[in-house]
């Protein structure tokens, strides 16, 4: 676009806005983008064969020997994708030091954070964020005579994200009745109103049909375990060995698969399935990738096992059965495209029209019909596919720079090849998980940077709702300047944003407001 291209479209902008100011001034930027359609809105060729679970990064940790490609290695230092994964989830749980410990954002004060944000999900739903269904949570029981615990005997108790629907088996045999509602519209306000009211900030229904059955992993997987005497004299059953992993060693068990069944596991077939979205603090986000951005991350997946938990118990109290799901059982980001949440992104997340990609999500499963939501667009695609700023924002430059198309087997990107843990026969813009997930491991902590330098990740203020508007305009391929020019994101070269006055004052004033 030339000066003068630029100078009209400018013009035109400030027209629109101005109209919109004069007729509607309270309203004027509560602009509505999102287009309804009746299909999933990317591409799924009809040779998409779905995505297995023990495919995906969190889960090659626990059986991938094999090495990783030259990139990681020369990168990272890294030999075969166990050691990036094992190394994270050490750092994250506090078993060893990353390399960033005692720097701005990776002090004593921002890893205790970290581990609060965590804590729910770590005490209450354990592995859940690395896709394990139905989690169990190993306890050890107290000698009611002594009060001690007894550390040789541990016990396996249900989780918040428990699929145990005992509860509606007994209410219907005692002779009472599931709660009976007008119509399926009727059920999605109830529901709605249910799910945001325990603690959801977006809600979305999809049916649970063909095309949906679709994002359900092809098999489930859960990683092998073995028992460990812990040098507190306490036994866990670990997916890897602890005493190996402190001599430099990675030893992992690997992992088992079963074919997808809610009636084997739940006691059900699911109709409708529940999508839940959860918007991470934005001050927070504004410091990745350092921990307080991992613990704006922690805090909702802390209130995505509860809030999931809180949703399949009020299904529950009405007579309904219900699987509650955080990164586990399907892939989320579709779904929550079906339950018209919003639209993909370049960078593999979800974007929302209020949140932009600051979200998480959870899932419930149930066998209440619920009317369903549409899928909607809002300019996502189009706008990602050329603003790119969080392909040169990547620090593991694990997001391509090409623009969205049918991913298949072997393809090669600027980024990487393709590989088994890509989901393939879908348009999307292509990610390197590999490489994300190693910088994790090197890092000592969740990144977000590509969440953080997102022109759409803005507070729900005016600035915000402009940006929506330029959406659909000419003006949308300098959005991404104007977005830079009034210092959204911060730096956008990796190693300058690592050591920036942006990042330190960021987490500074992240700690001092009130």
């Amino acid at each position: 676009m030339n000066r003068r291209e630029f100078l009209k479209v400018a013009g035109a902008t400030t027209a629109v806005t101005g109209a919109a100011l004069a007729s509607k001034p309270k309203k004027a930027f509560a602009v509505e983008l999102g287009k309804e359609h009746d299909e999933f809105p990317l591409e799924v060729t009809k040779n998409f064969k779905g995505f297995r679970q023990q495919d995906h990064v969190f889960f090659r940790t626990f059986w991938d020997k094999e090495p990783v490609d030259k990139y990681i290695s020369d990168r990272f230092g890294y030999k075969t994708f166990t050691e990036p994964g094992m190394i994270f989830n050490a750092v994250h749980d506090g078993i060893i030091e990353g390399k960033n410990t005692g720097k701005m954002g990776f002090r004593q004060i921002d890893s205790a954070l970290d581990r609060a944000a965590w804590s729910v999900n770590k005490n209450f739903a354990a592995n859940s964020e690395l896709g394990v269904r139905n989690t169990l949570l190993q306890k050890h029981p107290i000698n009611p005579q002594t009060g001690e615990k007894i550390k040789d005997m541990p016990v396996l108790v249900e989780s918040l994200y428990s699929w145990n629907n005992s509860k509606v088996d007994e209410m219907l045999a005692q002779g009472k009745e599931q709660y009976k509602f007008k119509d399926a519209k009727e059920v999605s306000k109830h529901i709605k109103k249910a799910a945001k009211f325990l603690g959801a900030d977006l809600v979305g229904v999809a049916p649970y049909n063909e095309n949906t059955k679709r994002w359900t992993y092809t098999e489930w997987a859960v990683p092998n375990v073995k028992p460990f005497t812990m040098p507190d004299g306490t036994v866990e059953y670990l997916p890897f060995d602890p005493f190996k992993f402190m001599k430099g060693e990675y030893e992992t068990f690997g992992v088992k698969t079963v074919k997808p069944d809610f009636k084997r596991e739940a006691g059900f077939e699911p109709k409708s399935v529940i999508v839940l979205a959860f918007e991470m603090d934005y001050d927070g986000f504004k410091t990745a990738p350092t921990l307080v951005a991992s613990a704006s991350a922690g805090t909702r997946y802390s209130k995505m096992a509860e809030t999931a938990h809180k949703v399949a118990e009020f299904l529950r109290n009405l007579g309904y059965k219900a699987a509650p799901c955080g990164n586990d059982t399907a892939l989320s980001v579709p779904l929550a495209i079906e339950a018209g949440l919003g639209e993909g992104s370049r960078m593999g997340m979800l974007v929302t029209e209020k949140f932009g990609p600051r979200v998480r999500l959870a899932k419930v499963y149930t066998d209440l019909e619920i009317q369903p939501d549409k899928p909607i667009t809002f300019g996502v695609k189009q706008f990602c596919n050329v603003c790119m700023k969080c392909a040169d924002a990547c620090p593991s430059k694990a997001i391509c720079h090409e623009p969205a198309q049918v991913i298949e087997k072997d393809m090669e990107f600027d980024t990487g090849k393709v590989t088994k843990s890509t989901l393939t026969g879908v348009e999307k813009w292509f990610v390197n998980g590999e490489r994300c997930v190693s910088f994790w491991g090197y890092n000592g902590g969740d990144c977000g940077t590509c969440i953080a330098v997102c022109p759409y990740n803005k507070i729900d203020e005016w600035h915000h709702d402009l940006s929506k508007l330029m959406t659909l305009t000419p003006f949308k391929p300098l959005l991404r300047s104007l977005d830079e020019t009034f210092g959204y994101g911060g730096p956008i070269e990796p190693e300058e944003r690592l050591e920036s006055k942006y990042l330190k004052d960021a987490i500074n004033d992240f700690w001092d407001k009130i």
